[in-house]
């Protein structure tokens, strides 16, 4: 599927309010977080170790979760603590705690081994996110059906957006022009850069410019996390303090093979005090957003129909798929995935891996 070893967005700071029990499923694990007395968000197996029911369904007390079906309580290491009308409790009646970190208006889960988790490696976007410098709005999670890889190839060939988005940041020089491409075992990256360009329609009505001076630079790396950094400014301009910057931020989580989760924000260091070019921007934006879902979810749906036809009638008898010039860093990111899946699966699979990586709470052992 893919790896497990890495932070994953589980949702915004926003989404996890004081008390009040927040579902999801993060790579086929349902997952329930809340927030303790203190503030601190808790991540714990959505399921009651008694009858499977979703601990989301029941209600918070004091620091614990209490299940809504037999009233069993779960403590934030996922530890029972009570069981009505009952003295002792089992010692394996516990479920799974996952290491939360609170960074950038982003909680980030760790679904891994919980003894690798640091941190220090929480993806840090607080240039943007968390700097004076910069304004902007994050947008809610978009859940998307379609798998999380086809998000990051999507992005990672930023010609579609001259087809795309043609009513938003789109032009024809996008797609006409060949990307700089950076591939190592740990990210890609690709980047555009022109002298004189025609200003896409957002740029054109936020900054009142037809032709700019623009680059763009995106980067994907492990888990699921894209960052687009674009500049603009007036061709021929000298000056450093004239040049507008954009960076938006769009980890993507992993729901199932099929759908995954995307956060989104985008911040600018210009006209920072203007709600309505924020919410213009927000909005455009999050149309583009859009636009992108209507595709990938399509590509998605006919991917596994064609699928079901191959495997009942044999190989598929139209066209066959093809990769273009364009694909080179879409299809990298991808083999870092891959090479990432298969190492966490072959050190599951040692003798010595299996007795130190535990699958559930290790109180539970």
């Amino acid at each position: 599927m893919y790896p497990r070893n890495f932070w994953y967005v589980a949702a915004m700071q926003h989404e996890v309010a004081a008390g009040r029990l927040f579902a999801r499923t993060i790579l086929n694990e349902p997952v329930v977080l809340y927030r303790r007395s203190d503030g601190s968000v808790t991540a714990l197996q959505d399921r009651c170790i008694h009858r499977r029911v979703s601990l989301s369904l029941g209600t918070i007390v004091g620091d614990e979760v209490q299940c809504g079906y037999h009233g069993l309580r779960f403590a934030a290491d996922g530890q029972c603590t009570s069981i009505p009308n009952q003295q002792s409790i089992p010692p394996r009646a516990c479920i799974r705690s996952y290491p939360v970190v609170e960074r950038d208006g982003f909680i980030w889960i760790w679904p891994g081994a919980p003894e690798l988790a640091r941190e220090s490696e929480v993806p840090d976007f607080s240039d943007v996110c968390s700097s004076s410098d910069y304004v902007g709005r994050p947008a809610e999670a978009l859940r998307v059906g379609a798998p999380m890889l086809f998000n990051i190839e999507n992005v990672l060939d930023l010609s579609h957006v001259t087809f795309v988005h043609q009513k938003t940041v789109g032009t024809p020089e996008v797609a006409m022009t060949a990307p700089e491409v950076t591939i190592t075992d740990s990210y890609v990256e690709i980047g555009r850069a022109w002298d004189k360009i025609t200003a896409a329609p957002v740029w054109r009505k936020v900054l009142g410019w037809d032709v700019v001076k623009r680059t763009q630079v995106l980067r994907f790396w492990p888990g699921g996390n894209i960052r687009l950094n674009m500049t603009f400014e007036l061709p021929g301009n000298q000056d450093p303090a004239q040049v507008c910057r954009v960076s938006a931020v769009g980890p993507c989580t992993p729901e199932t093979e099929h759908s995954h989760f995307k956060f989104s924000a985008m911040f600018r260091n210009f006209q920072k005090d203007d709600d309505e070019v924020t919410g213009f921007i927000f909005d455009e934006f999050h149309r583009t957003v859009l636009e992108d879902k209507v595709l990938i979810e399509d590509q998605s749906a006919n991917w596994r129909a064609d699928s079901v036809v191959m495997s009942a009638t044999g190989p598929f008898h139209g066209a066959p798929m093809i990769h273009i010039g364009v694909d080179r860093a879409p299809l990298a990111a991808r083999r870092i995935l891959q090479k990432l899946v298969a190492s966490e699966a072959e050190s599951e699979a040692s003798p010595r891996a299996a007795r130190v990586v535990p699958i559930a709470n290790p109180a539970c052992a």
